[in-house]
């Protein structure tokens, strides 16, 4: 059954992913873009403050269900108007102003659905995703990166970071996964001992699982390769993959091999 479905839209190639998807499968789709989306054919920008337009254009849709895909840069100022419009008290990182937005988008009548519910096929399976096999590590180094990027989740702050053996070489911070990876470039030439450079996304445990999901995509294996990261591990069945065929290409010609593991109870 088709929906009328409005995708507020973030940074990133998984957003026209799903637009592609929802048409395919015959879906009116509305694009309301969150960041400059000129590329998707539309020029209007809403901020993350400015939920009452959003609402209104969501409702005159007359819209079934609701998602957002992409990335998302806040600034401090519009974290707190966004707040004071939503009358919410209390921590300000990205999964509990997700959670506020998620609870205001149910006022339009709209259903608010993850981006994997257009497309299954996004969500990281478990086992060998792409490249070599990763005969450099085990089991347990891949828990314990995967335990660490979910420790640094309850913070709010991030959902990555970089392993070596059993010592965290850096996390995620506001600057995103990009930036994490510039910053363990630098430091290659000061690593010393340890196993190989671990990248981890996972789930923030507090995180709703309708939005900003971890992510990697073909640009994400080429910089932690040329960070000196041998071996990328996602949540299997919580992280995204972002242009799959293309990130087993990349995976391939660099070497770093990708895998999902599920870490219930980690």
């Amino acid at each position: 059954m088709s929906r009328r479905l409005t995708i507020l839209a973030g940074s990133g190639a998984l957003v026209p992913e799903v637009i592609s998807r929802a048409r395919a499968a015959g879906d009116a789709v509305q694009v309301l873009p969150l960041v400059d989306r000129g590329d998707l054919g539309v020029s209007d920008v809403f901020g993350i403050a400015d939920l009452p337009r959003l609402i209104w254009r969501i409702t005159t849709f007359r819209s079934t269900h609701v998602t957002m895909v992409g990335g998302l840069r806040v600034s401090g100022p519009d974290r707190e108007a966004f707040k004071r419009f939503a009358g919410a008290k209390g921590p300000s990182g990205d999964a509990a102003l997700l959670k506020i937005a998620e609870t205001l988008l149910t006022m339009t009548g709209a259903r608010v659905v993850g981006a994997e519910s257009i497309a299954p096929e996004i969500l990281a399976p478990q086992g060998l995703i792409a490249g070599p096999v990763a005969d450099t590590v085990n089991r347990g180094e891949l828990e314990f990166a995967l335990a660490a990027a979910r420790t640094l989740g309850r913070r709010d702050v991030g959902q990555a970071v970089v392993v070596s053996g059993n010592r965290v070489i850096a996390e995620e911070d506001a600057e995103g996964t990009d930036a994490l990876l510039a910053r363990v470039a630098t430091l290659q030439n000061s690593h010393v001992g340890g196993g190989s450079l671990i990248l981890a996304k996972a789930l923030k445990p507090q995180q709703s699982r309708l939005s900003d999901r971890p992510a990697i995509g073909p640009e994400t294996v080429r910089r932690a390769a040329a960070a000196g990261i041998v071996v990328i591990v996602v949540e299997a069945g919580g992280a995204v993959l972002v242009d799959r065929p293309q990130i087993a290409t990349v995976a391939a010609e660099c070497g770093v091999s990708i895998l999902g593991v599920a870490i219930d109870g980690i």
